[in-house]
């Protein structure tokens, strides 16, 4: 079951607060800032279809908004 945005920002919160914490190996961190990266740019990806959705619904609310006057 795939993660809900909410879930993966809280887990990008968390990696970033172990990376910044400094406490781990090289290893741990490459692997860490790695799952990192992916999950920004899943959420990324979520933010931006979700832009053009309610850039979609903006538009056909102007568009009935015109027809109505």
């Amino acid at each position: 079951m795939a993660k809900k945005f909410e879930e993966k920002i809280k887990d990008l919160e968390k990696l970033v607060e172990e990376l910044e914490n400094g406490e781990i190996s090289v290893e741990e961190s490459i692997e860490k800032y790695t799952e990192a990266m992916k999950l920004a740019k899943e959420c990324d990806e979520t933010l931006k279809n979700i832009e053009e959705k309610v850039a979609k619904v903006v538009l056909e609310n102007n568009q009935t908004e015109d027809l109505k006057e």
